[in-house]
Formats: C-alpha cells, sequence, structure tokens
C-alpha cells in the first residue's frame, strides 16, 4: 500500500479501502496484463485525487460504499491519462519509475490506458447516479479535448496565458474540480455546498499545475524523478516561460528551439538557467497562491469540521511541495 501524506490521517482508513478498491480493479485473469497494470499503480502519487472525493463527500450523509467506488474511478482515470500521457510525450520516466514505454510496445501502452479508462468508467457507474457518470464522462471528453489541442498544435508558437490555463484547466484542474463537485453531489449537499466544493477543486487544480510547471524549471531532478525541463523537451511553453517572454518581448527562442531536431539541444539548458534567473519564476508563483487563496476562501462558509481543515492545510500543503 502506499503512504498516504500526513495531513490525511483523518481519512487514512478510507484511502486504504480504495487503494484495496484499486487493486481489485486490475485482477484481471491474463497474468501479464495484471503485472503491467499492478506496476503502473505502484507507481502512482499521493492520490489527492481520491482524497478530494472523500473530503468533499463529508459535509453532509453519504453511502460509503459509493464514495469509495467514485474515489478509486477518479484515480483510475488519473492514471489512465498518466499512461497515454507518456506515450504521447515519449516519457521514459515518471516519478522517478520506467514508464511502460520502456518496457512493451506503444500499441500494448495504448490499450493499457484504454483498460484503465473502461475500468474507471465502470466505478463511477457503481455509484448508481446518471449525474456522477455524466460528469465523469464530461471531464474525459475535457481532458482529451485538452490532450488534442496540444499534439495539434505543436508549431513551436507563443501561446496566450488564456491558452495555457485553458490547457491547465483541461490536464489537471477539470478532474480536480469533477473530484470536489462528485464528492459533495453524492453526499446530496445542496447546489451551494457543490458549487463551493467545486469551486474549490477548480483553484486547487490550477495552483497545482502552475507549480508542477515551476517544478519543471527549479526543482531538484532526483526529487522530480524527470529530467529539468521536460516540459520545454516537449515542446510545452508553461507559464514561467510565458512570464518571462513578456517581460523579455526581444527574446524569440521559441522557433529556434522546437524548429531542431532533439528539441534544440543545449539551447533548453540555457533558456531554463535564464528562467530561473529571472523574475519570471516569483510571478508564476504569486499566480499559483492568488489560485491558493482562492480555493481556500470558497470553502471558508462550510462548517469547521475536521475535513474542511485538512482541506485547508491540503492547499497549503500542495502550494509548497517540492515535488
Amino acid at each position: 500500500m502506499l503512504k498516504t501524506l500526513s495531513i490525511f490521517e483523518p481519512i487514512r482508513e478510507e484511502l486504504g479501502l480504495v487503494e484495496k478498491r484499486l487493486r481489485q480493479a486490475v485482477e484481471v485473469e491474463h497474468s501479464f496484463l495484471g503485472r503491467i497494470l499492478s506496476y503502473v499503480l505502484d507507481s502512482g502519487g499521493k492520490r489527492v485525487r481520491p482524497a478530494l472525493v472523500i473530503l468533499a463527500s463529508k459535509f453532509h450523509d453519504s453511502d460509503a460504499e459509493k464514495v469509495l467506488a467514485l474515489a478509486a474511478s477518479v484515480e483510475m482515470l488519473h492514471t489512465a491519462t498518466l499512461v497515454h500521457d507518456d506515450l504521447l510525450d515519449g516519457s521514459l520516466l515518471r516519478r522517478g519509475h520506467p514508464t511502460l514505454n520502456t518496457s512493451v510496445r506503444a500499441e500494448v501502452v495504448i490499450l493499457v490506458g484504454d483498460y484503465l479508462f473502461a475500468r474507471a468508467a465502470d466505478l463511477a457507474a457503481a455509484t448508481t447516479s446518471v449525474p456522477i457518470v455524466s460528469i465523469f464522462a464530461q471531464t474525459l471528453m475535457t481532458i482529451c479535448s485538452g490532450e488534442l489541442g496540444q499534439v495539434l498544435d505543436k508549431s513551436g508558437g507563443r501561446p496566450t496565458k488564456e491558452d495555457y490555463y485553458q490547457s491547465i484547466y483541461s490536464k489537471t484542474a477539470s478532474l480536480f474540480a469533477a473530484s470536489t463537485e462528485a464528492g459533495g453531489l453524492l453526499s446530496g449537499a445542496p447546489e451551494p455546498t457543490v458549487q463551493a466544493l467545486r469551486t474549490y477543486g477548480y483553484n486547487l487544480g490550477m495552483a497545482f499545475q502552475i507549480l508542477d510547471d515551476i517544478l519543471d524549471l527549479t526543482g531538484d531532478e532526483k526529487e522530480l524523478g524527470k529530467p529539468i525541463g521536460s516540459d520545454l523537451r516537449q515542446g510545452t511553453v508553461t507559464l514561467p516561460l510565458l512570464l518571462f517572454l513578456e517581460a523579455h518581448p526581444d527574446v524569440d527562442i521559441l522557433p529556434s528551439i522546437f524548429g531542431e531536431p532533439q528539441g534544440g539541444g543545449g539551447k533548453i539548458e540555457t533558456l531554463v538557467d535564464v528562467v530561473r534567473r529571472s523574475g519570471a519564476i516569483a510571478s508564476a508563483r504569486d499566480e499559483a497562491e492568488r489560485f491558493t487563496a482562492e480555493s481556500k476562501q470558497a470553502i471558508q462558509n462550510l462548517p469547521a469540521n475536521e475535513y474542511r481543515q485538512v482541506m485547508l492545510d491540503l492547499a497549503d500543503y500542495l502550494l509548497e511541495r517540492s515535488k
């Protein structure tokens, strides 16, 4: 079982049950597939998304079994997107572990991701809630639409900040928002509470991804489990670079980087170093802090129980993390 964050102590037992559900969901007759699925789950992250489902369900009475199914569903959906992302990006490492790309053929990776999507949908259906399944489907469409947009627009041009925010909503914040919205909805919470929870999840997800993008330029490779500047190497322009280019309109290095084989070679290292020494990192962090503050503000009027406190603490923790 994965070690959970200490701030999740009030829901530690439930997260353990979610982990059990995930393991049961990948028990299959085909031993090779079973090993691959288990490996993918073992290389998972902090289980933030299922924790959000559980926490959001705590403000009204809810069916524990359905909440656990939903929590497992969002983590399975997240895992499926990572499998496909790694293939699309050609990533060889995730969180310090080799991706499936290093050991199996591309068609197998695609089918593994498809299987995980199907299992995620099956778990969502176990809630027997049409609105929950609708949220699941809408979120999956948003994620896929965002990925398609990113794949089809690898021109090396400079996106706008609006483009960037839409991209990270599709990539990350949409599932955070769906997790909190669906958790609240499943508990029978009134509409204002459900919307407050969704707003919290949306802003938390936006801050989470902005910090990820900052760490991609400033973090420690050993802690991150991937090379510094990975986004640039994959042709992705993130907020710190956008803010740097905004402050230095005379710099037009993107076409020369993305127009060369191997992503511009040493030019990427040079650009990363320049951005790290500029004020763009601090400006990007200001944006992450703004979204974090808005996430906390969204739930200020919810009952002041231990679960709301965990949500407030989680927002602060995710902003201060180093990986």
